[in-house]
């Protein structure tokens, strides 16, 4: 019985070909944005959560009080800070540096990156604020001077020709070797940074003790939220005031998870109202559908046809349709989410991955259903109370 419903309900749609379809893009408009949303989200959590695997999760970071991006050209640390920090219990080593953007020339081309200056004897054993190694060539020695190793990117793609280990390149117009190249870590900025020995940076922006930049790594076993509180305490104490930011990998993420929360919360409203709107459209498509087979359904009920067949017929097309569009939508909105990883990854964001999420699926293909099904039940319940006699006088 329920499949000739079905089929029946099938040919009606098959009939009316364009209002149907119109009637579907509806929900397919609201599906696709739901799942494109929700697969952007969980694929940007993901990122989010490697990169920051990359830039060390088991790092500490402290800046001058008051920034909202890179401390590049600003001053507050000093090195008895960084010697504060390293005092500190719970923290295995910590690194002072000076961050600074710089004009490079390379193969008689001019171009700008971020440039750090840290300690050679970290940098000596792979200590620097990122958790990457060498693609190639070596870390800088204690004493070395005016070396560079470079980011991947700055190396392969900032210029016409790739800089390769043993080249050399000017920095704010002195004469650096490259030393080592780093491996990728898919993010483009985080690869166009430049290293060089601290003093080199030093002398490059006439800096004698003042740093802007200190890095800390927690010992194994070791609350980095502890270790962070310690250290704020310490550092407090030592300078007789708080004009420094304490930034830790958990305050980070919760600060972005809220912005993607918020985020999602105004794009996941304007899919809901597309939803709502390809509701009515199924409740006027239905309306209509119930005008056009008035004396149809006189006749059905005339032969014997009972309110509910004639409920169940309208409904069953109201859901045809609500999961026709839930089916079209969902892979609309994969479609697009693995458009924008494609996008991204050409942009060298290579973090970002969008994964089938198959509750996902199921929850937007019943979703889906049940608008078809709410938004037709009004329009079955009138086409289900007409009166036969009348329906068949209809013109």
């Amino acid at each position: 019985m329920i499949d000739e419903f079905i089929m029946f309900s099938w040919n009606n749609m098959k009939h009316r070909q364009l209002r149907s379809w119109l009637t579907i893009i509806g929900v397919i408009i609201g599906i696709a944005a739901i799942v494109s949303l929700i697969s952007l989200g969980e694929g940007f959590e993901n990122a989010i959560v490697e990169q920051f695997n990359v830039l060390g999760a088991d790092k500490i970071r402290i800046t001058p009080a008051g920034l909202t991006g890179p401390p590049t050209g600003v001053e507050g640390l000093t090195t008895d800070d960084l010697e504060v920090v390293e005092d500190v219990r719970g923290v295995d080593y910590a690194g002072g540096a000076i961050f600074e953007t710089a004009s490079v020339n390379f193969d008689n081309t001019d171009g700008m990156a971020f440039l750090k200056g840290v300690d050679n004897d970290l940098v000596e054993d792979g200590k620097i604020d990122v958790n990457l190694d060498l693609e190639e060539g070596d870390w800088f020695s204690s004493g070395e001077r005016k070396v560079v190793i470079i980011g991947n990117a700055f190396a392969k793609e900032y210029f016409d020709k790739e800089i390769l280990v043993k080249n050399s390149i000017e920095i704010e117009d002195e004469k650096f070797k490259v030393v080592g190249i780093l491996e990728t870590s898919g993010d483009q900025a985080t690869d166009g940074v430049l290293y060089v020995p601290l003093e080199d940076a030093k002398e490059l922006y006439d800096k004698d003790d003042g740093i802007n930049f200190i890095y800390a790594a927690v010992e194994e076993g070791e609350e980095l939220n502890e270790v962070a509180e310690r250290i704020a305490d310490k550092l407090e104490n030592a300078r007789d005031d708080d004009d420094f930011l304490i930034v830790t990998p958990d305050s980070l993420l919760t600060q972005l998870g809220s912005i993607l929360s918020v985020v999602q919360f105004i794009l996941g409203g304007i899919a809901a109202i597309s939803l709502v709107v390809g509701g009515i459209g199924i409740m006027n498509s239905m309306f209509t559908s119930v005008l056009e087979r008035t004396k149809q359904i006189g006749l059905m009920k005339a032969v014997g046809a009972s309110k509910e067949k004639i409920l169940l017929i309208f409904i069953m097309e109201a859901a045809l349709i609500g999961l026709a569009g839930g089916v079209m939508g969902v892979l609309l909105g994969y479609f697009f989410a693995f458009s924008v990883q494609g996008v991204a990854a050409l942009l060298g964001f290579s973090y970002l991955k969008i994964v089938v999420l198959w509750n996902v699926v199921a929850l937007s293909l019943i979703f889906a259903l049940g608008v078809g099904v709410i938004s037709g039940l009004y329009p079955a319940y009138k086409a289900s109370g007409l009166n036969p006699v009348e329906a068949l006088r209809y013109e």
